[in-house]
């Protein structure tokens, strides 16, 4: 039977997962108080439309799904929000789930997009407020279809590249670094597994990922994510020690030639545009 690796991202979006994240241990009413806040939300979509999905929509293989998980109780206009994106980007799956366990959640969400002549999926893991670079999924496919093709990826394997941007929207001084990952980053990673899921890019934290199953890591020579620093992040997300500060300028020709992000726009996610801008 010939190969089929079917890739598809996973966005999180507002999603009230009874755990993993540190506003998990509210209740119910408390969390959808707190994810579903219109300000709250309208942020959200500002990162979503304006740094996350223009970044996808550029890539180099366009084949391709993108699921975007959301909770059943989100408010019906923000559902149709969801739902509109698929009229301008058409690889976007809008999923809505009632509450349950983050990697569950992820697993059902993965199932609803694999198609059935899949042989194999490549699942990666996308925040809402960050970007890979316009080359993801061509690469991630032809690493993927290495392992697959050389016997390596018959139980679940990895594939990462390590090498990205981070950006403190709160920093106009010095907004961006460049790093490279000792491990396997939360984004620019990917799992192929078997279509059924048997488990997912969720199951482990990414930094210890490669105890647990096979990984491949790639420095590489160029970015290839953009991970974002603001003041709704879930996790405590700082650029690494010893991360090279890089010139805004220099920064944003690099966000327009390796995520096909218009600088003048995005930097309009930062409270206060980057110095001398």
């Amino acid at each position: 039977m010939a190969i089929r690796n079917q890739i598809i991202g996973l966005i999180r979006f507002s999603y009230p997962a009874t755990e993993g994240f540190a506003a998990s241990r509210l209740g119910q009413a408390a969390l959808e108080e707190l994810l579903y806040d219109p300000r709250r939300l309208t942020m959200r979509f500002a990162y979503l439309e304006t740094l996350v999905l223009p970044t996808l929509a550029a890539q180099t293989d366009g084949d391709f799904i993108c699921g975007i998980l959301a909770g059943d109780t989100l408010p019906q206009e923000w559902q149709d929000r969801l739902r509109a994106l698929t009229d301008r980007f058409p690889f976007v799956r809008p999923i809505f789930l009632e509450r349950m366990g983050p990697l569950p959640a992820a697993k059902r969400s993965f199932r609803r997009c694999v198609e059935t002549d899949a042989t194999h999926v490549t699942g990666f893991r996308l925040d809402d407020d960050d970007a890979l670079a316009v080359d993801y999924i061509e690469k991630t496919r032809d690493r993927a279809d290495r392992l697959i093709a050389g016997g390596f990826a018959e139980k679940p394997a990895c594939v990462a590249f390590t090498r990205g941007l981070y950006w403190n929207l709160n920093a106009p001084g010095e907004p961006f670094h460049r790093f490279r990952e000792a491990f396997a980053p939360s984004l620019a990673c990917a799992m192929i597994t078997a279509p059924d899921m048997p488990t997912c890019i969720y199951r482990y934290n990414h930094r210890r990922i490669a105890s647990f199953i096979p990984t491949y890591l790639e420095p590489g020579g160029q970015e290839m994510f953009v991970r974002t620093q603001h003041d709704t992040n879930d996790s405590n997300r700082v650029a690494p020690p010893h991360a090279e500060a890089i010139a805004t300028a220099e920064a944003a020709k690099l966000l327009r030639k390796r995520f096909a992000l218009d600088a003048d726009r995005v930097f309009g996610l930062m409270p206060v545009r980057p110095a001398g801008w």
